[in-house]
């Protein structure tokens, strides 16, 4: 989606998306922030769904997240790019240099942006989600067990289905939400969490700037757009790196809080649960910036 969305930003300059795959539209929860979605500067027809609460359970325990956070359609959204720029599918492209590509024998010189994935290495979790018949809620669900090391299962309502699915480092199948609806579909995969990696003219997952615990790397592509847009139009490289340092800040926060509490899983849960249970937080910005809203949420609150 990185490749996708920045050459539908550019495409006054004709550019053009290699990808490997056979074809587009890419199956994921896509829980992203409003702010976020509005980095995107797409259309709100692939929004499917908008969320005031997150319904955060361990054991008998529930935490409420108060925040403004949107389900993006992702598979619409990637069509929709992908009939809006050029896009050469089952390519097997190789960059040469920062002008230059070879795809299937041939070399294509120009400017390139380089959206190509991670490759590095990382510790990875495995994710599975169904998608079933609906069921009647407002709010997004996502459950805790002490098995379940650093992950989490979850429940999301769609006007025309639910998604319940669950990610971590053994096998998610054991930890997947039952709401007793037929399933319609399956999906899955693994997910790189990775150290961020200063890449020039990168942009999306290759960056490694991926939210630690959800997964979630639109984020860092709302921010990072704006960017490689100046590198297209301007040629100026400046904003890009001070952007990857300042959300790469904010990843290593998130990997050290994570590395922490993998350490003392259980612990950690029955603290926070004790703690806040039947209490109500906010989060707005701590959704995407999840070091944040660890902090605020362990601040004592002054009078």
């Amino acid at each position: 989606m990185a490749g996708l969305l920045t050459a539908y930003h550019v495409k006054d300059v004709s550019p053009v998306v290699f990808d490997r795959r056979y074809s587009v539209g890419k199956k994921c929860t896509g829980i992203i922030s409003r702010s976020t979605f509005e980095k995107l500067n797409v259309s709100k027809e692939f929004l499917d769904r908008e969320f005031k609460t997150i319904l955060l359970h361990y054991k008998n325990k529930v935490i409420e997240i108060r925040t403004n956070v949107v389900r993006l359609n992702r598979v619409n959204l990637e069509k929709y790019l992908s009939e809006n720029v050029s896009l050469r599918l089952k390519s097997d492209a190789k960059i040469v240099n920062e002008s230059a590509v070879i795809c299937n024998g041939e070399k294509i010189e120009g400017l390139v942006i380089n959206a190509s994935g991670w490759k590095g290495d990382a510790k990875w979790v495995k994710a599975i989600e169904y998608l079933t018949e609906p069921i009647d809620s407002e709010a997004i669900e996502v459950f805790f067990d002490d098995r379940n090391k650093a992950g989490f299962s979850w429940i999301v309502p769609l006007p025309y289905g639910t998604l319940i699915g669950a990610m971590g480092y053994k096998n998610p199948e054991n930890f997947i939400p039952e709401i007793n609806k037929k399933i319609i579909e399956k999906h899955g995969g693994g997910i790189p969490r990775p150290k961020p990696t200063y890449v020039r003219r990168g942009i999306g997952d290759v960056l490694g700037l991926i939210k630690i615990f959800t997964g979630g790397g639109i984020f860092s592509i709302s921010e990072i757009l704006p960017s490689i847009k100046k590198i297209v139009y301007e040629g100026d490289e400046k904003e890009h790196r001070e952007k990857f340092k300042k959300l790469s800040k904010e990843i290593r926060k998130q990997q050290n809080i994570l590395s922490l509490a993998e350490k003392v899983w259980s612990l950690a849960l029955k603290f926070g649960f004790t703690v806040f249970n039947g209490k109500t937080l906010y989060a707005n910005e701590e959704f995407d910036l999840h070091s944040l809203f660890v902090r605020r949420s362990l601040t004592p609150i002054s009078h």
